[in-house]
């Protein structure tokens, strides 16, 4: 869920009913950083024999072999993992050729404390410098042992843009990562696009009643996540819990409306 965290919440149908005029989650969205919870997610790292390394997070694994070349994980994408110093590991994560983001993950002194600083460029070409922090709650020194997240620091903003699709559908737009899903609520999948889309992503939706709608991604028809979308009463915020399979904590992101 660290990698979710920091990775880890529409072009246009003619569609004009009623129902996509009163569509309470067509608009332009801004993450309310400050409102929403990112933090409470768990993640089990073992130092293996051959110089690997295992990362656990809810039901995933991923064995990465620490020679700092590119190794495949659950999500599509690949890590390459370097150990620095006994205290620093660089990982650099990539999709294909591009570089989604490298990372500095660095222990504290007194081995309690897990420093995660994430930088790159987004597609649209703005860069990111973010920060993540955990505390120890399993092991003694290193970065083995179970790290639980405490804190998340972003430097820009992430907004999300819905707009109608199909028979009552939504088009959503990550403007940061030029990425776009464009789904009927059928319960069926439909292909995600955008340069750093995992091959194979899809996403699925239903519309449980007028202000609520939930969504499942899948890469490779494996489900990923699971999220509940849910606009309040005076239109004004857009709420979004994110779990995945085996883990007890979600996600919840808080959007502001900035317009219709």
């Amino acid at each position: 869920m660290l990698h979710t965290t920091l990775r880890s919440a529409l072009l246009i149908g003619l569609f004009t009913s009623s129902l996509v005029a009163d569509d309470p989650f067509i608009g332009k969205w801004k993450l309310n950083l400050a409102k929403s919870k990112l933090t409470g997610q768990i993640v089990e790292i073992q130092v293996l024999p051959d110089n690997s390394y295992q990362f656990k997070e809810d039901e995933h694994t991923d064995v990465i072999l620490a020679d700092g070349l590119d190794h495949p994980t659950h999500q599509g994408e690949t890590m390459a993992v370097t150990r620095k110093t006994s205290d620093t590991w660089a990982i650099t994560y990539k999709a294909g050729a591009r570089i989604l983001m490298n990372t500095i993950w660095k222990v504290s002194k007194d081995g309690r404390t897990l420093t995660y600083t994430a930088t790159g460029t987004r597609p649209n070409g703005q860069n990111f410098n973010n920060e993540l922090k955990a505390k120890r709650t399993g092991g003694t020194s290193g970065l083995a042992g179970t790290w639980e997240t405490t804190g998340v620091t972003l430097s820009s903003p992430r907004e999300i843009y819905i707009q109608p699709f199909g028979a009552g559908g939504h088009s959503i737009t990550y403007p940061g990562r030029k990425q776009t899903i464009r789904m009927n609520f059928d319960g069926k999948d439909y292909p995600d696009e955008g340069p750093t889309v995992a091959e194979g992503s899809s996403s699925s939706g239903r519309r449980l009643d007028e202000r609520t709608i939930e969504t499942t991604e899948r890469i490779k028809g494996k489900v990923i996540e699971t999220a509940t979308a849910t606009i309040s009463a005076d239109g004004r915020t857009h709420t979004i819990v994110i779990t995945e399979p085996g883990d007890p904590t979600p996600l919840v992101l808080v959007y502001e409306r900035e317009r219709r």
